[in-house]
């Protein structure tokens, strides 16, 4: 087992990566400004990337072959502005991509949990964090690819919409990959913490 193949040499390294994501305790990357610590099982072996062509804050794989990926987006909105209308920003927003790459994403299911921005009792008390979980088919020249996504919806500053989104390959493990996207929904999206007052630079 590495950072570059966590599955180590099991017979389906996908599966049983998905495997360690399913069991391993909760840990935080941060960003380079050091605004947000991203929530992360196995977090050690997670890469922190960049997407070319689709610009985030800050962006994860888990192992060379991408068992899972993480995007977060911050991006400035209006005052007053809900994690419902963020989410649906951020749809508007990511269409021209989508339409680029023929996704098909299911009907969401939606769900909604309290969320504190800082570690602790927050100031200002506890907020809500707003989920859509999907399954997804992204379809390239070359190959149609199927996932396990879920993207939640925070209002983290001040005229600000942040958007958490992981995306599972299910290849040839569409149980476990479910799995590891409904932990996010369950117990991984509330985790997200600012570390940052002011708003970082996006």
């Amino acid at each position: 087992m590495s950072r570059e193949e966590p599955g180590g040499d099991a017979d389906d390294p996908h599966d049983a990566a998905l495997a360690r994501l399913l069991k391993e305790p909760w840990g935080w990357r941060n960003d380079k400004q050091d605004a947000l610590h991203v929530p992360l099982p196995d977090w050690k072996n997670w890469r922190r990337i960049r997407y070319f062509g689709v610009p985030s804050f800050v962006g994860f794989r888990y192992g060379d072959d991408h068992h899972a990926v993480i995007a977060v987006w911050v991006r400035e909105t209006d005052e007053g502005t809900t994690p419902d209308q963020c989410l649906e920003k951020f749809e508007k927003w990511g269409e021209p991509t989508a339409h680029s790459f023929s996704v098909k994403v299911s009907e969401p299911v939606v769900t909604r949990s309290a969320w504190n921005p800082v570690p602790g009792p927050a100031p200002e008390g506890p907020l809500e964090v707003v989920v859509k979980s999907v399954d997804a088919e992204v379809s390239t020249l070359f190959a149609k690819t199927k996932y396990a996504a879920a993207y939640a919806g925070y209002v983290m500053w001040p005229k600000t919409c942040t958007i958490f989104g992981i995306a599972v390959p299910i290849r040839d493990s569409a149980e476990v990959a479910g799995q590891v996207r409904d932990r996010y929904v369950s117990d991984g999206f509330w985790r997200l913490e600012r570390h940052s007052e002011p708003v970082p630079t996006f």
